[in-house]
């Protein structure tokens, strides 16, 4: 076999497993997603899901885009940001976690994992965003 052959077989894996990594992700539909008044479009949300909270029960954490955090950082005032699904109270966050880390962070009544996993996926249009290659 000549070199160039071989070089094109070592890299065959490699780009074999780019083609998961390439593939459209799943569009799920959204609600009209507000914080403080404000509506936050679909494409400003970087990644919404659910996790524990510190009691175990399961809260929801929206990343938005450092432009859109920003800016609604800029128009809301205090230091609570109520956060509404379809007219439909999902608590507050702390304004803090907004402007350090683009991150509003909710507790409340969500039901099971489940149910707060459809709601975030109802607020981003789509699955999480993996922490790493073992989440995919």
């Amino acid at each position: 076999m000549r070199r160039r052959d071989l070089a094109a077989l070592g890299l065959a894996p490699l780009l074999g497993g780019s083609s998961a990594i390439a593939a459209p992700a799943q569009s799920y539909p959204t609600g009209v997603f507000t914080v403080a008044g404000h509506k936050v479009a679909p494409r400003d949300i970087l990644d919404a899901r659910a996790l524990p909270d510190a009691a175990g029960k399961p809260s929801l954490m929206v990343t938005l885009t450092p432009d859109a955090a920003k800016a609604l950082a800029a128009e809301a005032h205090g230091p609570r940001l109520p956060c509404a699904l379809d007219g439909k109270p999902l608590g507050d966050s702390a304004a803090a976690s907004l402007s350090s880390e683009n991150v509003i962070q909710l507790s409340g009544d969500f039901g099971d994992y489940a149910a707060a996993s459809a709601l975030a996926r109802r607020i981003s249009g789509h699955d999480p965003v993996p922490d790493s290659e073992t989440d995919e």
